[in-house]
């Protein structure tokens, strides 16, 4: 199965999409209804959990919606305690009904939907929006990493302090794009400049990546997006000019 969400919302789910001409819809459905006052659209973030089988959904609206696709419908809603734009989602894959939110205001969330509150704790660790969050490789529920389009890249524990203990500056205004490991102690950030640089979990570099591996070596388009397998040390890399990228192996390590 496939899934594809556009910025306005729309959900598509294909299956046997890796057989040409036979690919069939699934499903499709709005995961969002209207948006804020003064948003031209909505902009809309979707993360799924494996554990569940939720989707989470958001962006310029006021809440965090939570659709069970198990039996297509929405689970719950969950208020999004802000008044700025979901800007970056993502759902824990160690924990499940777990997640974590970035505004477009630099704050950040993690929420819980099996507490009554549900959300957990509340930081502000930015002073520009977020593009980027995950939870860190490992089972701490609590311990993420996010990125704001400013080029600032922060760890932190949520539990014990609302500061990052690591902090790095990782692109000057045009970090576009952040991915971290499931398990490998490694993160990657992509560039509007065309370039995408790749982390330890301690903060250090390990490579910069600014050219595809052929004989050519023409440079890469400016990042949109970027995706690490859940598994193996590869990273997939999407651009504006339409390209995909599939670094792996030594592409990733340090030089």
């Amino acid at each position: 199965m496939l899934l594809v969400a556009s910025s306005d919302g729309s959900v598509r789910v294909w299956k046997d999409y890796t057989q040409r001409d036979k690919q069939k819809l699934a499903t499709a459905w709005q995961t969002t209804q209207g948006h804020r006052p003064g948003a031209r659209s909505v902009n809309a973030v979707v993360d799924w959990q494996q554990l569940t089988g939720f989707l989470y959904a958001s962006g310029e609206i006021s809440s965090i919606m939570v659709w069970d696709l198990r039996i297509e419908q929405l689970a719950c809603s969950i208020p999004s305690s802000t008044e700025s734009c979901i800007s970056a989602l993502s759902a824990s894959q160690v924990h499940d009904r777990q997640l974590v939110a970035g505004s477009g205001d630099g704050s950040v969330r993690l929420y819980d939907i099996r507490t009554k509150e549900m959300i957990v704790c509340t930081a502000r660790p930015h002073a520009h929006r977020i593009v980027g969050i995950d939870f860190q490789p490992g089972l701490d529920p609590a311990k993420i990493v996010s990125a704001s389009q400013a080029g600032d890249i922060h760890f932190l524990d949520l539990r014990n302090n609302n500061m990052p203990y690591l902090s790095i500056d990782a692109h000057r205004g045009s970090l576009t794009a952040l991915a971290v490991h499931r398990h490998a102690p490694v993160i990657a950030s992509g560039s509007a400049k065309q370039y995408i640089k790749v982390f330890s979990i301690t903060g250090e570099q390990l490579n910069m990546v600014r050219y595809h591996n052929s004989f050519m070596g023409q440079r890469i388009g400016p990042v949109s997006c970027l995706s690490f397998h859940p598994y193996n040390i590869q990273l997939a890399a999407g651009a504006t000019d339409g390209f995909v990228s599939i670094y792996s192996g030594e592409n990733l390590q340090a030089r």
